[in-house]
């Protein structure tokens, strides 16, 4: 795997003085990290250009310009789903793209809430909707600090989201929510995101 890591951005990071101002995770190969601050369209044409280098014309021109359209959507889904960074799967198996991705976003609960109660607050959502598809949540750790982790499927996407306490910011918490289509590969893909999560680390 490969460290990524992002400058700090203005209006998107807790005061430096009392917080870390960003993290990095560590990412498998063909993993992008894309922070959600306005030059996301840049970054889409390149990573698209850098995967379709190796084919020959006219084939690298569409592939280049039919990825760079679905990576910009994407990445306009996430800024409106309030998202501040994308972790964004662009592997391949056998030729298959490995559709899968990480929605990264800040979640300010307004009070304290104990990691207990957070999770025992989303158990009780799983079972009120009557979810039969093995939805789960437990407590783990990321980050190297505990956190809730849960694991559940959402119109045929199995979804696996992490909660991690921001330090010193005690109603905050990162949000990490992985998904993938590709039920066959959920369960592999599952121990993957679990991998990328378990490795981030603060940065000041």
């Amino acid at each position: 795997m490969t460290r990524a890591a992002s400058e700090p951005r203005a209006g998107t990071r807790p005061d430096p003085r009392s917080h870390p101002r960003d993290f990095a995770v560590l990412l498998p190969p063909g993993w992008a990290r894309i922070p959600l601050d306005g030059r996301e369209g840049a970054r889409a044409a390149t990573l698209a250009a850098n995967k379709a280098a190796g084919l020959e014309e006219p084939q690298r021109s569409a592939v280049r310009d039919k990825l760079t359209r679905t990576i910009r959507q994407a990445l306009q889904d996430a800024r409106s789903a309030g998202g501040i960074d994308v972790l964004l799967s662009l592997a391949e198996r056998d030729g298959i793209p490995l559709a899968a991705s990480c929605l990264i976003s800040y979640l300010d609960k307004g009070q304290e809430v104990p990691l207990d109660v957070l999770a025992a607050e989303f158990s009780a959502e799983l079972s009120a909707e009557g979810d039969g598809a093995g939805g789960r949540v437990s407590l783990t750790e990321a980050g190297g600090c505990p956190a809730v982790r849960r694991r559940y499927i959402d119109d045929g996407i199995t979804r696996l989201d992490y909660f991690l306490p921001m330090p010193g910011r005690p109603t905050g918490f990162l949000v990490m929510a992985f998904g993938t289509p590709m039920e066959p590969l959920a369960d592999a893909l599952v121990t993957l995101f679990d991998a990328i999560a378990q490795s981030l680390r603060w940065q000041s």
